[in-house]
């Protein structure tokens, strides 16, 4: 599946250099039935995570900026967030998933061709040791070329969409840890 995702995803992106509308969407919504109740920091930190995703996803997606700046504050969520040992690990993994992928999205801003791609390629390294099936995936996409770089074989779009997958995954199973009755509603 994540192969489909690293060669298929260049179509369409969720991803947005410009939008801010997705922000002030989810700014307003208040007392909707979906958001829930938070009582822990674990909670917090979980709910803080769901928001990526639904940022993400959106139509608009999400720009590097906002993506940074709220990584930021997450991660100070995260930091302070303890409880359920299954869910905090889970939130973790999330939240180091998510840092992965704003490192390697980042590489863009770095000048000059074969430095971007030192870049991507030092992230990636990081990313196949958290990952090791996106790393099997990637490594079988560019077995048969002859590049300098790994990353110079992989679409962006892509290797961010499959990290995302990931992190999505280690959100749900924390949210399941802490509310396992209506997570199939809640995320």
């Amino acid at each position: 599946m994540i192969s489909s995702l690293l060669i298929a995803y260049t179509s369409q992106s969720p991803i947005s250099h410009t939008s801010q509308s997705t922000t002030a969407q989810l700014k307003t919504k208040k007392n909707k039935p979906d958001q829930r109740e938070i009582n822990t920091p674990l909670e917090a930190a979980i709910e803080e995570l769901r928001v990526f995703k639904i940022k993400i996803e959106s139509e608009d997606g999400i720009n590097r900026k906002e993506y940074s700046e709220d990584l930021a504050d997450t991660l100070l969520i995260v930091d302070s967030a303890y409880g359920n040992p299954k869910a905090l690990e889970a939130v973790k993994s999330s939240a180091q998933g998510h840092k992965l992928a704003l490192q390697f999205w980042q590489c863009d801003q770095v000048t000059g061709y074969e430095a971007t791609y030192q870049c991507r390629d030092k992230v990636l390294q990081e990313i196949f040791v958290k990952y090791p099936d996106i790393k099997a995936q990637a490594l079988e996409i560019v077995a048969d070329e002859n590049l300098s770089f790994i990353s110079e074989g992989l679409d962006e779009k892509a290797v961010l969409q499959a990290v995302w997958q990931k992190t999505h995954a280690d959100t749900s199973t924390a949210l399941q840890e802490i509310n396992p009755v209506d997570t199939a509603q809640s995320y």
